[in-house]
């Protein structure tokens, strides 16, 4: 059956990666018609949420944007380009919509591993598949073991160069790539329209504080870790240009003091494997529709 990746707007620091992208080339289509605008199905958090002053104190006005939500984006940002070693394994939830308007879940399991400035590696695994991209400060190796193929392309040599490159010149969605750019970007702000602190809620083991904004194309939510170390522990971004609004949801889970041997950042294609021509897209689609 057809189907039509999640392709939500989102901010500025979030365009290169929602989708743990590695993709060479793209299946989607234009969204069939005749579907009427979908409601979501989650309940809205602020019909639970109580700031211990009672009903007059959460019926008063409150800013579209409130500085406090704002702040701790950019403060999650810094933090994260302190970071110059550490290993992510995040699990993700990707939407896809069906012909019929319905929304059905992609799982896939990514752990990105990253040394500054220049070693990057990123094993994605789901459908029965493992594919990745790797980044040794020279080169950008991709593989897919399903399909058989690896390619080796020269590189820039810095990490943040090497993302950039990705994205502008060979449309490719580095894994998690939104980690690299928070902050980055002084648009960032400028882009939201509403920015909400939801309250404290725990995720997994953490304590973790709820944030909600808006911007054109894309409802999203952030789960930011409460205490020195301001990590991202939960990512949700709604598609509203889409009927069904499909979703896509990351859970990250951080080690911020790995131990990475030598090979880690080596390419060791399986037997077999042929090296194929890695060549630009003239679109950026997603790792989900390479499939």
């Amino acid at each position: 059956m057809k189907k039509k990746v999640f392709s939500g707007a989102v901010p500025a620091t979030l365009a290169l990666s929602l989708c743990a992208a590695i993709a060479l080339s793209g299946c989607a289509h234009p969204e069939s018609g005749g579907h009427t605008q979908a409601q979501s199905n989650v309940p809205s958090p602020l019909t639970d949420l109580d700031n211990g002053e009672g009903t007059a104190a959460a019926s008063a006005p409150q800013p579209a944007v409130d500085p406090q939500a704002l702040d701790a984006l950019n403060a999650m940002g810094a933090y994260l380009r302190t970071l110059r070693k550490f290993e992510v394994n995040a699990d993700m939830s990707t939407d896809v919509v069906l012909d019929n308007g319905q929304n059905a879940a992609l799982l896939r399991h990514t752990v990105l591993k990253v040394k500054r400035p220049d070693r990057l590696r990123a094993d994605i695994t789901g459908n029965g598949n493992v594919r990745g991209l790797i980044y040794d400060g020279r080169e950008l190796m991709t593989f897919n073991e399903k399909k058989g193929y690896y390619t080796r392309n020269d590189a820039p040599p810095t990490l943040d160069g090497f993302v950039r490159e990705l994205a502008n010149s060979w449309r490719i969605e580095a894994p998690l790539a939104e980690l690299f750019y928070w902050g980055n970007d002084k648009d960032d702000n400028a882009a939201i329209t509403t920015a909400q602190v939801l309250g404290v809620e725990k995720v997994d083991t953490r304590w973790c504080t709820h944030y909600a904004f808006q911007q054109r194309g894309a409802d999203w939510e952030m789960w930011i870790e409460q205490g020195r170390r301001p990590l991202p522990c939960h990512l949700v971004v709604t598609d509203t240009t889409q009927a069904s609004r499909p979703r896509h949801e990351v859970t990250y889970h951080w080690n911020r003091a790995p131990s990475f041997v030598a090979s880690t950042f080596a390419l060791h294609p399986k037997p077999g494997a042929k090296r194929i021509e890695l060549e630009p897209a003239a679109a950026r689609p997603s790792f989900e529709e390479a499939q």
